[in-house]
């Protein structure tokens, strides 16, 4: 498996990647905002451990939903086909493989609906925490993080409208996708790589 370096495990970027730019992406729709907060990377270099990581542009997501908010195969579809090349493909059951598909052991999209106050960072990846959200909540959090066996390589948070979560989580997917797992990290003091190229 594919480790990290010392450097990279000190490295952690509140950047925002795919071009999108400020401190918050909100995607609105009938009036109800979903929010999705700037992602953080353990790495400077994502799209390396990516194509490592799912060399048949397949990938396990694991769900971690107390209430069931939604399927896992809706979180699959939603994620899946998104973001720079080469997309991924999300899958919930490695038994569900192609011929000639493998998988890379430890490489994962965790998502955690409502999660824990302690799950973040490497705890995302080694014991994430899903709990009950209130009945009279309005929105649902949601903590998603790319990881390498134990280790999270991006992360990230959003909000999702109670009332159409499900809705949302579709329309969000690319949006999620393209930020976990960006083509460069961005850096806006450089000319060449930063808001001056908002595709960069």
């Amino acid at each position: 498996m594919r480790t990290l370096s010392n450097a990279s495990k000190r490295l952690s970027l509140r950047v925002l990647a795919g071009g999108v730019l400020g401190s918050v992406l909100l995607l609105a729709g009938c009036g109800n905002i979903t929010t999705i907060e700037p992602p953080t990377y353990q790495v400077n270099d994502v799209q390396t451990f990516k194509v490592y990581g799912a060399p048949n542009q397949v990938m396990m997501v694991e769900v971690h939903d107390k209430q069931s908010s939604v399927s896992p195969e809706t979180w699959a579809s939603a994620l899946s086909g998104h973001g720079f090349p080469p997309r991924l493909d999300f899958i919930t059951d490695s038994t569900k493989l192609g011929p000639n598909q493998v998988l890379r052991d430890g490489y994962r999209v965790v998502v955690v609906v409502s999660p824990s106050q302690a799950t973040m960072g490497e705890k995302i990846c080694t014991t994430p925490e899903a709990t009950d959200y209130p009945a009279d909540a309005t929105k649902i959090p949601v903590r998603l993080a790319f990881c390498a066996g134990d280790k999270p390589i991006s992360e990230l948070r959003a909000h999702f409208v109670k009332a159409d979560f499900e809705q949302q989580v579709t329309n969000t997917g690319g949006s999620i996708i393209t930020q976990l797992f960006p083509r460069e990290i961005r850096d806006d003091s450089d000319r060449r790589c930063g808001m001056f190229r908002a595709g960069c």
